[in-house]
């Protein structure tokens, strides 16, 4: 008989882990992702926080330059305010849409006049620069508005009396320019005013002989909220009448009915100060505006000029 020959192979051992090695990693990893979370959460943290306020910066700087840009070309001394119990403020004044020297006195021009039934015609120096020649029905025009208790384009503007530093709703405004040079002030491109009535400016010559074209007001009404400033907001309203009381709510005439649109929202504080207690007195409006969001709060505060020469 033959013998058998056996075959020895090595042993191999069993594929896979153990629970131990399974164990091992597990702890290793874990402590890899508390390395990671104490170098790399915190800054992304940071980063979003910073992201954040940035957000709030720009929403309140881009709300202050809109306000900045009504109150200088504002009507001079129509900016007013009104501070409001619980916080907030209404600030409201009146654009103008263009401006110009009128004739008063002097080689051939047309002069307007302010003695007796007023006048109905006169010339602008030099023209004016934004409203193009025609008819209009919807503007009106300001001249020595002072902002006093007797020269207060807002009474005036409310009920229209003749005299008063503003033309009346009623009156038609023709602006026309001569298509050849005018001997007034030797200026091609002088313009000239017609009015549908007679009208009376009071108060007399203004000191630089200004005259302004205007439409309806402007308002800006703040309503903070400290304890849930996401319902903070600050609101601008439009195209509506003269009124000779301030208008502050938003619930009431003439602001109810007004164009409205919102210029930044997640107010939790504003005020407005100026350095007299009449702002049509003063040169400079300091309006004060925080916005916050899930804790984190901003605080700008700008300082508008009011150009009130006459």
């Amino acid at each position: 008989m033959m013998a058998r020959i056996r075959e020895h192979r090595p042993s191999v051992p069993p594929a896979g882990f153990t629970l131990v090695e399974m164990i091992i990693v597990i702890l290793i990893a874990g402590i890899l992702s508390g390395i990671v979370a104490v170098f790399i959460v915190r800054p992304v943290e940071g980063y979003r926080d910073l992201q954040r306020r940035a957000t709030l910066v720009d929403a309140a700087e881009s709300a202050l330059r809109r306000m900045e840009r009504d109150v200088r070309i504002a009507l001079p001394n129509s900016v007013r305010r009104v501070n409001l119990g619980g916080g907030g403020f209404a600030l409201e004044l009146i654009p103008t849409l263009d401006g110009g020297k009128y004739e008063f006195g002097g080689n051939a021009c047309e002069s307007l006049s302010f003695a007796g039934a007023g006048d109905t015609n006169f010339d602008v120096i030099g023209g004016f620069h934004n409203v193009t020649p025609g008819n209009y029905s919807n503007y009106r025009m300001v001249v020595n508005n002072l902002g006093t208790t007797n020269n207060d384009v807002y009474v005036d503007g409310s009920s229209a009396p003749d005299p008063s530093v503003i033309t009346p709703l009623g009156i038609n405004i023709s602006i026309i320019r001569p298509a050849s040079a005018a001997p007034c002030g030797g200026d091609p491109v002088n313009d000239h005013v017609i009015f549908s009535s007679a009208h009376q400016f009071k108060g007399g010559a203004s000191t630089n002989r200004r005259v302004y074209i205007v439409t309806t007001p402007v308002s800006y009404l703040c309503l903070p909220d400290a304890a849930n400033p996401s319902l903070g907001t600050l609101m601008r309203y439009e195209n509506y009448p003269i009124v000779a009381a301030q208008p502050s709510s938003a619930a009431i005439a003439p602001l109810a009915t007004a164009a409205s649109a919102r210029v930044a929202d997640r107010i939790s504080a504003c005020s407005v100060t100026t350095t007299t207690v009449d702002v049509r007195n003063t040169s400079l409006v300091t309006v004060d505006l925080s916005i916050a969001e899930a804790g984190e709060e901003i605080r700008l505060i700008h300082q508008m000029p009011l150009d009130n020469t006459r």
